[in-house]
C-alpha cells in the first residue's frame, strides 16, 4: 500500500502569532530657560507626559540640575553658551535648544479701540 502525499484536507501547521510591541510614546519634553544665578547651572523643563490608563495624561513643571532626574527624564548636560540641554528621555538621548524647541511668545490682542464719543 502506498500513501500518497496529497494533502486531502488542505491541513497546515498552526501559526502561531507574533506579539506585537506595543508603541510606547515618549514624554514630550519642553525648555524654557537656563539659569546659572544658584550655583551650578540648571534647566527649567516643562515635560507632557501621554496618557497610560488609568492615568491621564499630565503636564510637570521641573527646575533640574546635570545628573538630576523626573521621571524618565535624565539631565545628562546644560550648555548655557550654546542654550541647549542634553536629556535622555526614556532611553533616547536628545539634544533641545532653547531657540528651536522652546515655546514661540502668543502675539497679544490688538489694543482696544478709542472709547466711543459722546453725543
Amino acid at each position: 500500500m502506498v500513501i500518497t502525499g496529497r494533502n486531502v484536507f488542505d491541513l497546515r501547521p498552526q501559526q502561531t502569532p507574533v506579539p506585537t510591541v506595543p508603541e510606547v510614546l515618549l514624554p514630550k519634553v519642553t525648555p524654557l530657560g537656563i539659569t546659572t544665578i544658584l550655583p551650578g547651572k540648571r534647566v527649567l523643563l516643562k515635560v507632557y507626559f501621554p496618557s497610560r490608563p488609568p492615568e491621564p495624561a499630565k503636564e510637570v513643571s521641573c527646575i533640574l540640575t546635570v545628573g538630576q532626574r523626573e521621571g524618565p527624564i535624565e539631565v545628562l548636560a546644560i550648555d548655557e553658551t550654546a542654550a541647549s540641554v542634553k536629556v535622555n528621555n526614556s532611553g533616547t538621548i536628545m539634544v533641545l535648544t532653547l531657540d528651536r524647541d522652546s515655546p514661540r511668545p502668543q502675539p497679544s490682542p490688538l489694543p482696544p479701540g478709542p472709547p466711543p464719543r459722546p453725543i
